[in-house]
């Protein structure tokens, strides 16, 4: 099991665990659910992937030409471009502005100078903690549609 940071929500001020996951280094491209946030990723080394209709190398957020070709969330919502991790608590969509505030505090690199990107859609992706069953993070792996 991953070591999961802490984090808290702006809206109902609840606490959250919370992975970090760099794409470069995992080979992978990602999406939010719209509706209940939870993360997909897709795995560029999947050779459903070489099918897909895109010129992208992965690596950050999923272009919405990709949209069709995922299978839906185990809520019943979309992974969709443009859509943002939520609250395991109160739901609401989290603010990356506010994020980085402790994603930076609870980073090694920080004293060295590195900084987060400050948004849902670059080079890292983020995953919650499921409430539910802790330990576990909110994700689904390969959703491709077949």
């Amino acid at each position: 099991m991953a070591q999961l940071q802490i984090g808290n929500c702006e809206h109902c001020q609840k606490e959250y665990r919370y992975e970090l996951w760099h794409t470069g280094f995992a080979d992978l491209t990602y999406a939010y659910c719209d509706a209940c946030g939870l993360l997909a990723t897709l795995n560029l080394w999947d050779p459903r992937w070489s099918k897909l209709p895109t010129n992208s190398s992965g690596h950050r957020e999923i272009e919405a030409i990709l949209e069709p070709f995922i299978e839906p969330c185990i809520c019943g919502g979309e992974f969709r471009k443009g859509s943002k991790p939520r609250c395991p608590h109160c739901k609401f969509p989290l603010s990356a502005e506010y994020a980085a505030s402790f994603i930076e505090d609870n980073a090694p690199g920080t004293a060295k100078g590195w900084r987060w990107q400050r948004s849902w859609s670059g080079l890292y992706c983020f995953a919650t903690e499921d409430p539910a069953k802790p330990g576990t993070l909110r994700h689904m792996r390969d959703p491709y549609l077949a």
